[in-house]
């Protein structure tokens, strides 16, 4: 546009500048000549002006030529710039949405343990309101008991009050008795020693110093044993003493001057008379006959396995694998705990949960109680009673998906039941069975405190329900229930110090 207009300006200059001299060459006045030169001076000068201000023109435009390259050359510094940041937000968002992912995965297994939590907690207030209010109860029967103790304290020390004053009793009794032992003793030495000297006046008779036998007649002697009258003291004690039957009265022995012979006392107490003659009869010991020992009763667990400690490394797993789905189940097995908790009996982890089937208690929060876990969270509390008394028993967790329904057994004893668990409910297959430890994650991340310790005899696993009748028979050795899927039998593999004993009987598994 520019250069159009400067060369459009220059043509009329010239054709100004020619005119006058057309004009002149025709003869044209002075008057328009001086007019005409006038106009051309003052469009020279507004020329000179056009050029300036072309010139200013041009030169602005140039400028604007200049700024328009830096403009460019910034331009592309810029988008440099912003491919590189492009790209830096690009790789920016791809670790954005991975820790997104990760913290979405985090959140979902938080808000499971949240759930878990929550319902352990619950469960765990409950619990307590429970067990408070058995103290309460056993409190009040303690008081009960130990105010019943009390009294027959009482009583206990009042009877041996007075046989202690019945001991003393008999005590003094014993010494007035062997006071007059004694002096009974030393009586029958003073009637030994007269009736010597009555021998030695026979003898002499005989021998003709004194009377002859016919100047008088012979009078047969008489000796008798005169008791002396006993003292007050004796008497008391005498009539204590039991009586065996009627006294004999002492016997008389008559001397005569026929048959004489030297008479001698046949009786010498002594220290050792007295100790027996006075001693109490001593009761007769019945010899302790030993019970013949219990036959064998319970005789289908088949074999036993033994956790002796708690450790992580004491567990094992099973060759077999579930290939279906299951709906129903029944786990059965023969149970001595050597511990304040049970641990995990059973664990079954998958892929996608690590708790799908669980049995086990902690070594921590409240003891006396076992998580029957399908599908975590959700689970049940079991009671375990009298399970943790170190003795043999027999437990049956029975589960089906109809209903949610499940039934738990204690020595062949429904002890709780319940619906709504897990309902319609599918435990996938291809898992890992574990006995002894929790799987936090397939086969590995196990966790001392709910490590197993003691007996576990006639494992059993079925994809059915059992019925009370089967439940029974099981816990009375009549057999093993149609239908098994996993026995001991079944045990691949065995870490630690886990042994696996035979024993066909339960009563030979020790």
């Amino acid at each position: 546009m520019t250069r159009w207009t400067s060369r459009s300006v220059l043509f009329l200059v010239i054709i100004f500048l020619l005119m006058p001299l057309t004009w002149t060459r025709r003869g044209a006045p002075a008057e328009t000549y001086k007019t005409l030169n006038q106009r051309l001076k003052r469009l020279n000068q507004q020329f000179m002006r056009f050029k300036q201000m072309t010139f200013t023109h041009l030169q602005s435009i140039a400028e604007n030529y200049n700024i328009s390259n830096s403009i460019d050359s910034r331009f592309q510094v810029l988008s440099l710039q912003f491919e590189r940041i492009f790209r830096e937000l690009q790789g920016f968002k791809k670790t954005t949405e991975r820790s997104l992912k990760s913290l979405k995965s985090w959140t979902k297994s938080l808000q499971k343990k949240t759930k878990r939590l929550d319902l352990s907690l619950a469960n765990m207030t409950r619990a307590l309101r429970e067990n408070n209010h058995l103290n309460l109860r056993q409190i009040q029967k303690q008081r009960t008991l130990l105010s019943d103790l009390s009294h027959k304290i009482q009583n206990q020390q009042s009877h041996i009050g007075s046989l202690e004053s019945l001991r003393n009793q008999v005590q003094h009794g014993m010494q007035d008795l062997r006071a007059s032992l004694k002096r009974h003793q030393t009586q029958i030495m003073k009637l030994e020693s007269q009736m010597q000297g009555l021998f030695k006046i026979i003898s002499a008779s005989k021998a003709g110093v004194l009377d002859p036998p016919n100047s008088r007649k012979q009078q047969g002697v008489v000796l008798r044993h005169v008791q002396p009258k006993p003292k007050p003291e004796e008497q008391k004690m005498r009539d204590r003493l039991p009586t065996s039957g009627p006294t004999k009265q002492p016997q008389t022995h008559k001397i005569r001057h026929k048959q004489q012979q030297p008479w001698q006392s046949t009786v010498q107490p002594t220290v050792e008379a007295e100790e027996e003659l006075f001693q109490l009869p001593l009761r007769h010991k019945i010899p302790r006959i030993q019970a013949p020992k219990e036959e064998a009763r319970i005789c289908n667990v088949g074999s036993m396995l033994l956790f002796p400690s708690a450790s992580t490394e004491n567990y094992l797993t099973f060759q077999t694998r579930f290939q279906t789905g299951i709906h129903e189940l029944s786990i059965c097995t023969w149970l001595k705990v050597d511990a304040k908790y049970v641990g995990t009996i059973l664990s079954y982890a998958t892929e996608n949960n690590d708790n799908m089937l669980v049995l086990y208690g902690r070594n921590s929060g409240v003891l006396g109680f076992m998580d029957f876990v399908i599908g975590d969270p959700a689970y049940r509390e079991l009671s375990l009673q009298n399970i943790l008394d170190g003795r043999w028993h027999h437990l049956c967790i029975i589960w089906s998906s109809i209903e949610g329904r499940f039934w738990y057994y204690s020595d062949s004893r429904l002890v709780s039941t319940g619906s709504k668990f897990q309902k319609g409910y599918e435990i996938p297959p291809g898992g890992s069975v574990v006995l002894g430890q929790e799987q936090d994650s397939v086969g590995g991340d196990f966790d001392e405190a709910e490590a197993f310790v003691g007996r576990l005899a006639g494992f059993a696993f079925w994809t059915r329900t059992l019925s009370p009748g089967e439940v029974s028979g099981l816990a009375t050795g009549k057999g093993v229930p149609r239908g098994v899927v996993l026995t001991l039998d079944d045990v691949d593999q065995m870490f630690g110090s886990v042994q696996h004993i035979t024993c066909e009987c339960l009563e030979h598994c020790m």
